[in-house]
């Protein structure tokens, strides 16, 4: 008898679906990520090396990052008993799949949004369902809310959205939470950018979880650590769909460290800030550019033009930028990252001369 491939049992949802990936390319300026720019300073990181080298590596971390926990609540203004730490704010969006999805229950997402969720709840076996946002990017509030009132199971909100740096409004979000018990997730990953959160909303919506990462604004993106804040009682039980020892004792002494010195980065939080607010602008003044509004450290625009082309055109001229053109609904996008007033500099001008070279093709 012939032996058939263990392919054949794998879900066919899972086949179906491509993998979370970036090819990689040679590049001088790399904008494409969303990361800052701006490296953890490096007094923070001798002292957090020192620790390293002091600390046995032959013993697991704790087995909570209680620490931790107490300075995000601290730094949140939330309880240290409805913080969960994670591997990455992802892993806290895959425990949270796990508790909330059965195999063919129902996730709901704006499109286009961050596609690890919908990666993530289809290697769940749930079925995603995608609600198209307005023409203009932002979110169409009424259709989402209907559709996760009449077939939802959990909803997942980017605020801001990653790609489209829009916020979802907060008179929406307070009036999904107001018709149903079924889990509201906001993920603010992007919040130091934007500095509006829904935080306040948890002592009233015992459904609400907010997600926050050290990725961005902590310029951490090298090391793996993100939250989870809700109510405690689903604390514990979100807890349990998460892995032991999930944190390893380096990136939980890094956290610490960052939180402790949190106003070394401040300034490059506002830089952030500054040069993205003088971007937009600038990028709309260049001729067939359009720039959309973004709360986050990163701004999507659109040009005439093949994205492929446009993409294939800027690394020529050593910068590395997103093409976002696979997504729903932005055939013609493109997003780039805010980073230092250099790169951000070089960026408008490689867009200027990116936009003439096509023009004459």
């Amino acid at each position: 008898m012939s032996r058939s491939s263990v392919l054949e049992h794998v879900k066919p949802a899972v086949r179906a679906i491509s993998a979370y990936t970036l090819k990689e390319y040679e590049y001088e300026v790399k904008i494409n990520q969303n990361e800052n720019p701006n490296d953890v300073p490096a007094g923070l990181k001798r002292e957090i090396l020192d620790f390293a080298l002091e600390r046995s590596w032959s013993r697991y971390p704790p087995f909570e990052p209680d620490g931790l926990k107490k300075q995000l609540a601290d730094y949140t203004g939330w309880r240290p008993d409805g913080v969960l730490v994670g591997n990455g704010s992802n892993e806290i969006i895959q425990a949270l799949a796990a508790v909330f999805l059965a195999p063919g229950g129902r996730l709901i997402l704006p499109a286009p949004t961050f596609t690890v969720y919908r990666l993530v709840g289809t290697v769940q076996g749930a079925d995603v369902v995608q609600v198209p946002l307005k023409s203009d990017y932002t979110f169409d509030c009424d259709a989402l809310e209907r559709e996760f009132l009449d077939n939802g199971d959990m909803i997942i909100l980017c605020s801001p959205n990653n790609p489209t740096g829009v916020l979802y409004p907060r008179d929406g979000l307070v009036s999904i939470l107001d018709k149903t018990n079924r889990p509201v997730v906001v993920d603010e990953a992007y919040y130091e950018f934007s500095r509006e959160t829904a935080v306040d909303l948890l002592e009233s919506y015992d459904n609400l979880i907010v997600l926050r990462t050290f990725s961005k604004a902590f310029s951490l993106a090298g090391l793996r650590v993100g939250y989870g804040l809700m109510a405690p009682e689903l604390a514990r039980e979100v807890s349990k769909a998460k892995l032991p020892y999930n944190i390893d004792f380096f990136s939980m002494a890094a956290a610490e460290k960052l939180l402790d010195n949190r106003s070394e980065l401040a300034d490059t939080v506002d830089e952030i800030i500054r040069e993205r607010n003088a971007m937009i602008p600038e990028m709309n003044g260049i001729e067939g550019v359009t720039a959309y509004p973004s709360r986050a450290n990163f701004i999507l625009f659109e040009t005439p033009f093949d994205p492929k082309a446009v993409f294939t055109t800027f690394l020529g001229d050593g910068l590395l930028v997103r093409d976002v053109s696979s997504y729903p609904m932005l055939g013609k996008a493109l997003r780039v990252s805010v980073s230092t007033p250099d790169d951000n500099r070089r960026f408008l001008s490689s867009l200027a001369r990116v936009m003439e070279t096509l023009a004459r093709n």
